[in-house]
């Protein structure tokens, strides 16, 4: 049986701020009137959970610099960012990264610690940072 040995993670680049928010139009009018941030791109998706219940998403997309910024709006039924909603409010949800083979990272950090709360083989992963600073991360698929 083949042992595998853990690495330090180690990003070297900040790729998206991801925020969940309760309205996106108002966010992003705020933002772009306020904050300069924009222009946005807009997309939606949708889909049925591990126990049928259907759930539909609207996401917002804009770049300060090489950073994607992200707002995400549930639009119906129960996503992994409503509790967040619930507990804390609109906010910084989630930091981004991108990474070669999210498999193999995803399975690197939950051996070291961290939960793994979501994941699409191949394409994402989110998981608790483990330790003080109650971070979640996303590891995604890079695409170049």
């Amino acid at each position: 049986m083949e042992s595998r040995q853990t690495h330090k993670f180690q990003p070297k680049t900040v790729d998206q701020i991801s925020f969940a928010v309760k309205d996106i139009d108002k966010v992003i009018e705020a933002w772009s009137s306020m904050y300069g941030i924009g222009p946005w791109t807009f997309g939606e998706n949708g889909g049925t959970d591990a126990k049928g219940r259907p759930w539909k998403i609207r996401m917002a997309f804009a770049y300060l610099g090489p950073v994607q910024i992200e707002l995400v709006q549930c639009t119906e039924g129960r996503i992994f960012q409503s509790r967040f909603l619930d507990t804390w409010g609109e906010g910084l949800h989630h930091i981004g990264f991108y990474v070669d083979d999210v498999d193999a990272e995803a399975t690197n950090l939950v051996a070291q610690g961290a939960k793994l709360f979501i994941h699409d083989p191949g394409r994402f992963a989110y998981l608790d940072a483990g330790g003080p600073g109650g971070a979640i991360f996303e590891l995604m698929k890079r695409t170049s």
